[in-house]
């Protein structure tokens, strides 16, 4: 579609570009080539007479005339999308809409593929995009538009600083605790597992890379005395892999644990100090609280969450 001679689809480009500073990055946010993108700018400093990104050093930034674009665009796109998907009510059995969600892959796991499957006997019109992601950028995405809905953590100094934190919104949706796991061949399940047994096994330590650092991560890092790591993972599930047959400990949420297709070859004790809850939200923008197919989502969620077929493990 085409406005005064400019493609509109190259706003969603024009966003993308602008937020990334980096024409790879907005390739892989919009899942087209890097080609595609290249071409995309071009047309937009074509149709700006202005460069929009420029390479400085090694990296790509914003021209002053960019700058100025980038929040009317944004604001732009959210008001599209608005006209796009305003309704009075939502029919789960009769209405579509396209959903993208971003949780960590444990829980993935355990709550968002399940929960999918039982979404598409109630709402089987109702399309949903699962986005695995942990590190630094989930609160820009959701502030940015690109991501209607989060299940993750969110504790004050865990995720990244951005400009309207009262922007969003949040709501508990299950708890959750760590517990370690072992082989259950391993001699420590004779005695349980006590602080010197914890620090003198090898453990398999979960690190999911950039400026996320775990509540495990943490507190390791601050005890006097820890057990020697020569395994990092990037995933819960890696590390219960690791663990078994072998002598080394692990630290997992329990529901991950539980839900483990090794279940029966491990045995899960308390940590030996304390570590603290996980509490999971549902995390939205504001922009969404009251939409109605958005409200209908996150209500689903929620009584998913305390159901049976969840809770009870």
């Amino acid at each position: 579609m085409h406005l005064d001679g400019m493609d509109l689809n190259l706003l969603v480009a024009l966003d993308a570009l602008l937020s990334e500073r980096s024409v790879t990055r907005a390739a892989s946010r919009l899942c087209v080539t890097q080609p595609a993108m290249s071409i995309a700018l071009s047309k937009l400093r074509a149709q700006f007479s202005d460069q929009l990104l420029e390479r400085v050093g090694r990296q790509m930034e914003v021209t002053p005339f960019g700058e100025q674009l980038a929040g009317s665009v944004k604001e732009l796109l959210f008001e599209i999308r608005s006209v796009l998907n305003r309704q009075s009510e939502f029919d789960p059995a009769t209405d579509s809409r396209d959903f993208r969600l971003l949780m960590s892959s444990s829980i993935a796991e355990i709550l968002g593929v399940p929960a999918m499957r039982s979404l598409h006997d109630v709402a089987p019109y109702l399309r949903c995009q699962i986005d695995i992601f942990v590190t630094a950028g989930l609160l820009r995405r959701l502030q940015d538009g690109e991501i209607d809905l989060a299940v993750q953590l969110y504790e004050p100094g865990l995720w990244e600083p951005i400009t309207d934190l009262e922007a969003l919104a949040s709501e508990p949706l299950f708890r959750d605790h760590y517990v370690v796991v072992v082989d259950r061949s391993n001699q420590l399940i004779r005695k349980g597992v006590s602080f010197e047994d914890f620090c003198s096994a090898d453990h398999v330590e979960t690190r999911f890379g950039g400026d996320f650092r775990s509540t495990v991560e943490r507190t390791l890092s601050t005890m006097p005395d820890r057990p020697r790591t020569p395994l990092l993972v990037s995933t819960y599930a890696l590390a219960i892999d690791a663990v078994v047959g072998t002598s080394m400990t692990a630290i997992v949420p329990r529901k991950v644990a539980e839900r483990s297709p090794h279940f029966g070859r491990i045995a899960i004790f308390e940590p030996p100090f304390k570590l603290a809850p996980l509490n999971h939200k549902l995390i939205w923008h504001r922009r969404n609280e009251n939409d109605p197919a958005h409200v209908w989502l996150r209500d689903f969620l929620k009584n998913f969450s305390r159901s049976p077929a969840f809770a009870s493990h």
